[in-house]
């Protein structure tokens, strides 16, 4: 039975903070971009990459703040009801 509690438990925190890291994810991939991209041009060295930095960048950012917008939104609606039925407990 505690497996079981420390499983939820995980599985919450995880979604909870699960969207840290196509945030995080969404930063480094545009940090990288600057670094193989940009600073070595503003050097006047012409480099190619195949890889599509800031689409890929773009697409992280997309997906973590859709995410957060889905905790924000379940921890807000289980607030909400655990605050209505504090009050309705009370009267």
């Amino acid at each position: 039975m505690n497996w079981k509690r420390r499983l939820s438990s995980a599985l919450v925190a995880v979604f909870s903070a699960g969207w840290l890291f196509p945030i995080w994810l969404g930063v480094w991939t545009h940090l990288d971009f600057w670094r193989a991209e940009v600073l070595p041009r503003m050097d006047g060295t012409l480099i190619g990459n195949s890889f599509p930095f800031l689409d890929f960048a773009k697409k992280c950012f997309g997906w973590g703040l859709a995410w957060l917008a889905a905790v924000l939104a379940l921890w807000a609606y289980l607030g909400f009801s655990a605050l209505l039925r504090a009050r309705s407990e009370r009267a």
